[in-house]
């Protein structure tokens, strides 16, 4: 199609690319009117005038525009676009998101309550998980993902999650941290559990879905465990000046056994715990490594429960003391994880942290004094007191 030159002159340019935001707006085949640029040229005004006679002289029907167009042979989406202003589709693109999103839901909806039935979690892992889910396939995907997960956690004994993600899923990774599959798995068993974090390794181990048994173990030392088999060999290695490992698979076939009473100190990072073992220092200790996984939080439990007293200390950064108010809700004491502690030893030239301060029941101020510092103390950074104070604790 050909677009008359003169249409194409500089002086129509701001009509025409009032048009086109009209039809973004109303869609492209709207033809209704718009107003005239103010500062349209008299010239363009004129050729208006000739292309469309008995039209006002302050809009434009575009339905006229357009048949006088096509006299011309062509129309009015060929000179827009020859105008240098085609017309994006925004209309037609939302009206297609919205369609799409539509049948997302009703699909989404559909399938999970055909798998699962119509419980409150349902209803609220829907909610949860539609907005990550772009088309109604994705949406059949997500409920068969999770319905296979859940099939396998549901079975006698126990999986990891690598094998039930190689079995069910095709990909033994598929259910590791960061992967989609995880999440969509995780929410729906915090919702179904009403507790926990989607991500929470004790939630899925719960869930008969722990990581790997063996693979992430507790290191541990001096650990005054009583019994034979694995707490006779935590025993051996304190007295042979190693560090105990204790895996999952061995926790869960041990009961956890220590003096009533017995104080444990747990750390966050491992430097700790092979500063205690380099110096043969008789301190009962566990360490986390980060964020505690299935094995310690099961070793923590076990501690507890058999009347242990334990004690955790972390890093003074909002990680750190989001581990440490975690922990504090099983039941372990926060350790030396105070206002004071912190404003003793923070210093200025220490690396600034990254995000909000988690709420610190145990101590508030603790929070308040870490927002105004903005400075981390890294557990290593005090590691000599740390130890020196824990030889006076009541073993």
């Amino acid at each position: 199609m050909t677009v008359p030159p003169v249409l194409l002159q500089p002086e129509f340019l701001p009509l025409w690319q009032q048009v086109s935001s009209a039809l973004d707006r109303r869609g492209l085949d709207d033809r209704g009117w718009v107003p005239l640029p103010d500062g349209l040229a008299p010239r363009a005004r004129d050729q208006l005038r000739k292309l469309v006679p008995g039209r006002s002289t302050r809009r434009l029907e575009l339905g006229q525009l357009d048949r006088a167009l096509g006299r011309l042979g062509t129309d009015l989406p060929a000179l827009l676009t020859a105008a240098g202003c085609p017309p994006t589709g925004r209309r037609e693109a939302r009206d297609a998101d919205r369609d799409r999103r539509s049948r997302r839901d009703e699909v989404l909806t559909a399938a999970a309550t055909e798998a699962f039935g119509l419980e409150p979690w349902v209803v609220a892992w829907i909610d949860a998980v539609r907005s990550g889910l772009p088309d109604d396939g994705a949406a059949r995907g997500a409920v068969d993902t999770v319905a296979r997960v859940l099939a396998v956690a549901a079975e006698p004994g126990v999986r990891s999650r690598a094998e039930t993600a190689a079995r069910e899923l095709g990909n033994a990774h598929a259910l590791d941290r960061g992967e989609p599959a995880r999440r969509l798995v995780g929410t729906a068993l915090a919702l179904r559990a009403e507790d926990g974090h989607w991500d929470d390794a004790q939630l899925w181990a719960d869930a008969g879905l722990p990581g790997d048994l063996v693979a992430t173990p507790v290191p541990t030392w001096s650990l005054p465990l009583l019994g034979d088999g694995a707490a006779a060999a935590t025993r051996a290695a304190t007295t042979a000046g190693a560090p105990s490992y204790l895996s999952t698979l061995t926790l869960r076939e041990l009961t956890v056994d220590v003096p009533r009473g017995t104080v444990v100190v747990s750390v966050e990072n491992p430097r700790l715990l092979e500063a205690a073992v380099q110096r043969a220092l008789p301190i009962p200790m566990l360490c986390t490594v980060g964020n505690p996984t299935t094995a310690p939080l099961t070793l923590i439990r076990g501690l507890l429960a058999a009347g242990a007293e334990v004690r955790h200390h972390g890093d003074l950064d909002p990680a750190g003391v989001a581990i440490t108010a975690r922990l504090a809700q099983l039941g372990v004491v926060p350790w030396r994880m105070t206002a004071a502690d912190y404003r003793a030893a923070v210093r200025p030239e220490l690396r600034r942290f990254e995000g909000a301060v988690p709420s610190t029941p145990w101590d508030p101020e603790l929070h308040d004094v870490m927002t105004e510092r903005g400075r981390a103390v890294d557990e290593e950074r005090v590691m000599d007191e740390l130890l020196a104070a824990a030889l006076s604790l009541p073993f």
